[in-house]
């Protein structure tokens, strides 16, 4: 199971799976996204279903879960919403600062922390009944130990950190392994769009791109394999592996 594979690195993770022979269930909300991806698959002939859920709903999850044989679950659901927590007016005859929006705090937690555990939660109950061990791997961020402008994505990724480390711990008795992969900067879809529709923040990823001791950001394949291979080595738990070019700096003049 794949959760989050209609973009990015969950599409990437889940097309390398199923390259490799591998039978995958590609879950995201993105209904039309997971349509093309079910078209690509019967093109290529890849072993790939897909199902839709909303993974800030229990029921949702619930019933993604329901009768179905597992043998591990990646978690890569998620969505970074950057906001400083206060910022002084560009306008000096304004008095009042811009403060972090409640509602894009709460969105952020519910998709990225709220969205992995309610997974993972399911994903554990298949595997502990089946008795067959298995393997959950969770996707955080190299922010996870804080960044400029980042409050919600920060907290939400340290909290995925932490939840894998605890169950890690919890779901050893069962055979389950949990690893965490945390990526740096992706260069995909998401990071080409918004940089195209707004030169700024172009060139902040640019300054921030000169910052990375590799000089340049992961690729999806980058990460998927990571993942791939958390999946693959059957003495790993409780780790996070960054995939981050050496360090991501956590901040950017």
């Amino acid at each position: 199971m794949v959760v989050g594979a209609s973009s990015g690195i969950g599409l990437r993770t889940a097309l390398m799976l199923a390259e490799a022979g591998r039978p995958v269930v590609a879950a995201a909300r993105d209904s039309e996204r997971l349509a093309a991806l079910r078209k690509r698959a019967e093109l290529e002939q890849l072993p790939l279903v897909t199902r839709t859920v909303d993974v800030t709903s229990a029921p949702s999850v619930e019933e993604l879960f329901a009768h179905l044989p597992l043998a591990g679950c990646v978690i890569t659901a998620g969505r970074n919403l950057s906001r400083q927590l206060v910022r002084r007016p560009r306008d000096s005859a304004v008095r009042d600062w811009a403060r972090h929006p409640e509602d894009e705090w709460r969105e952020v937690i519910d998709l990225c922390l709220t969205g992995t555990f309610l997974v993972g939660r399911e994903a554990a109950a298949v595997l502990a009944r089946q008795n067959r061990g298995g393997v959950l791997v969770t996707v955080a961020s190299s922010t996870w130990r804080g960044s400029w402008g980042q409050s919600a994505y920060s907290a939400a990724k340290a909290g995925v950190v932490s939840l894998t480390r605890s169950w890690a711990l919890e779901l050893a008795d069962y055979g389950i392994r949990v690893v965490c992969v945390a990526p740096g900067v992706v260069d995909g879809a998401a990071l080409r769009t918004k940089a195209a529709a707004r030169p700024a923040h172009a060139e902040y990823m640019e300054r921030l791109r000169g910052q990375v001791p590799l000089r340049r950001f992961a690729t999806e394949n980058e990460v998927a394999a990571t993942i791939v291979h958390a999946i693959d080595n059957c003495y790993m738990t409780g780790n996070v592996l960054e995939v981050d070019g050496g360090g991501f700096p956590g901040r950017i003049a």
